[in-house]
């Protein structure tokens, strides 16, 4: 229970008003989710390590925060404002045999899902171009977006890698 409280105080903490509104647009206008054939081997390869944020949108808005995704093996930790002690560790899945290629972020069990709440994992799409990464999930966890745009209930990043 106080990692399922420790994630959705983190999920507020960026939604809310830990988060600046910003007129910056997005680096990348292609909304596209086709990239060049991969495996989910190749891709899970080329995540590991950290990616910072560069840009946020949630249901539509521009968004700002200190944000990292720290891959390593299938788990993956989001730190928020470089305070990596506190980040949250994840489990995470990696599709690649349908276009869009999708991923599968599983934060914490939820332990009303069985009465139709949703929360816990979210399902999303991908596009990993060298050193940039593109993802967009449901929030809900119930679908798999089909292209980048932010709509209801749903979060786009765009990420790059972070040199050592």
């Amino acid at each position: 229970m106080k990692h399922a409280l420790t994630v959705l105080l983190l999920a507020a903490t960026l939604l809310s008003s830990g988060c600046s509104r910003t007129s910056r647009a997005s680096s990348t206008n292609d909304n596209s989710p086709e990239q060049s054939p991969s495996t989910i081997a190749d891709d899970q390869q080329s995540l590991q390590g950290a990616w910072k944020m560069q840009s946020a949108t949630y249901n539509g808005r521009a968004v700002m925060n200190d944000v990292r995704w720290v891959f390593d093996g299938d788990n993956m930790t989001i730190v928020l404002r470089g305070n990596y002690d506190a980040g949250v560790r994840s489990h995470y899945e990696l599709g690649t045999g349908d276009r869009p290629n999708t991923i599968r972020i599983k934060a914490f069990d939820n332990p009303l899902a069985n009465l139709g709440y949703y929360g816990g994992t979210y399902t999303g799409i991908y596009k990993l171009s060298g050193d940039k990464l593109r993802v967009c999930y449901d929030l809900t966890g119930r679908e798999y977006p089909k292209s980048f745009d932010a709509g209801p209930r749903r979060m786009t990043y765009e990420f790059a890698r972070e040199k050592s």
